[in-house]
């Protein structure tokens, strides 16, 4: 039988260790919180309020609305996006094979619930200008969810920088955006003093409807930027960043100097684009008939491929210009 103080030492020595063992736990415990913290941040300002717990380094992102080409030109490939994120037209034939695949889990009118859980995201990031019906707080219970404020696609294109950060990646942006900058100043300096004077309008074209770009489009940025003139009927305080112009009204354009229309990558006419150059009352207008009428990548294209695509057009139709 132990004698009575060897028995208290072999209880105080019991209790030290358990002792011991508890305080290895909490430091465990608390650098387990630390390195959590650590790898989670919270974003503030979003279209959805404050967003906790968003990962540093995510590695499942979900992409919704007017976050996937900016996704690609940033490197980050998703498990799962919106219908039409990534399109050909906008992201060119070699990018977007890498893109071709991603598994959708619905549209801008709406998200399915089941698909986005299946895909086990750790951030869903998308933008939202007010008019989409897609529910956050049920995605929030699935991952983060962080939607960026936007109205115009100026604010897409702005918005590339933060998208970056989101999702943990570093980029050239400032430095890329710099020299777009750069190069559209030089448009402006070597042909301002003809192009400056000018009417000029840019259209797209969707569903049979004409679309001009107004002075909110990320289009005219540019052709301001490169110091063309622009069309006053759609410059002063305009409602979006396009409006509406029937065929029937086509003829309202016969006293512009130049005329831009969509044109993708490649700078071949974008959808439902060369039904118009063909008819009748555009081959009616002064800008066709002196061959006035110019491609200049879509504006809608949120590429650093894209956005020199523009400047490449803007500079050829600079020079290419018949009085």
């Amino acid at each position: 039988m132990p004698r009575p103080h060897r028995l208290l030492a072999l209880v105080a020595a019991l209790v030290l260790a358990l002792s011991l063992a508890a305080c290895a736990n909490d430091a465990n415990d608390d650098s387990a919180a630390e390195a959590t913290e650590a790898s989670t941040r919270t974003i503030e300002d979003t279209f959805n309020g404050t967003v906790e717990g968003v990962p540093t380094d995510p590695q499942r992102v979900v992409a919704l609305w007017r976050t996937g080409s900016l996704l690609a030109d940033i490197g980050v490939t998703p498990v799962g996006s919106l219908e039409g994120e990534f399109l050909e037209e906008e992201l060119g034939s070699d990018l977007y094979a890498d893109y071709a695949d991603i598994p959708t889990v619905g549209t801008f009118e709406g998200v399915d619930i089941e698909k986005v859980i299946e895909l086990d995201p750790d951030l869903i990031i998308g933008m939202d200008n007010g008019g989409l019906a897609i529910d956050y707080d049920e995605l929030s219970e699935i991952a983060p969810t962080v939607i960026l404020n936007i109205a115009e696609p100026t604010d897409v294109w702005d918005n590339y920088p933060k998208v970056a950060d989101i999702v943990g990646k570093s980029t050239t942006f400032e430095e890329q955006n710099a020299d777009l900058d750069a190069q559209l100043a030089d448009i402006a300096a070597e042909h301002g003093d003809v192009v400056g004077d000018l009417q000029v309008t840019s259209f797209s074209s969707f569903d049979g409807t004409i679309w001009v770009d107004t002075s909110k489009s990320l289009s005219y940025r540019r052709l301001d930027a490169a110091g063309f003139g622009y069309n006053p009927d759609y410059t002063d305080d305009p409602e979006r960043y396009v409006t509406e112009l029937s065929m029937e009204n086509i003829a309202s354009l016969a006293d512009q100097d130049i005329i831009f229309y969509d044109a993708t990558l490649e700078g071949e006419p974008a959808a439902g684009i060369q039904e118009i150059l063909d008819s009748a009352s555009f081959q009616r207008l002064d800008a066709a008939k002196k061959g006035n009428v110019f491609p200049l990548t879509s504006g809608v294209i949120y590429t650093f491929a894209g956005a020199f695509s523009q400047v490449e057009d803007l500079t050829a139709a600079a020079e290419a210009y018949q009085p």
